[in-house]
């Protein structure tokens, strides 16, 4: 599943969606639904909050590695800008900002998860 929140930013006006997803077990597999029906309900999420103008932050515990086909059909429309080293690299985050708009990245550890927190600074 996937929460989301739309948030303005209040001296810019700039608005961002954001989307934290939780993916299906097992690892990579997409769960019962399988992993092209995962990343096609994310970006239908995606598509019905939005608007055309904004930023968009995709992120979470995917189950599923830089390889599978859910990362890849997200990739397709939104840069993967992180991921994580847990599990395999089952953590990530997307978004719609990439290039000279990722202003740092980095690995927090795990502080006491069985996940690295990890933290991503973009540009709007």
């Amino acid at each position: 599943g996937a929460m989301w929140a739309r948030f303005r930013s209040l001296t810019t006006g700039k608005k961002v969606l954001f989307v934290n997803h939780h993916g299906p077990l097992p690892v990579g597999t997409g769960g019962k639904c399988g992993r092209h029906a995962t990343a096609w309900n994310l970006l239908k999420t995606i598509a019905r909050r939005s608007q055309a103008s904004d930023g968009i932050v995709l992120v979470g515990d995917f189950n599923a590695d830089a390889d599978t086909l859910t990362v890849k059909e997200l990739e397709h429309r939104f840069n993967r800008v992180y991921t994580g080293k847990s599990f395999g690299g089952v953590d990530h985050v997307f978004s719609n900002c990439g290039g000279s708009r990722v202003i740092s990245r980095k690995n927090l550890g795990d502080g006491g998860s069985d996940h690295d927190a990890l933290e991503v600074v973009l540009q709007l």
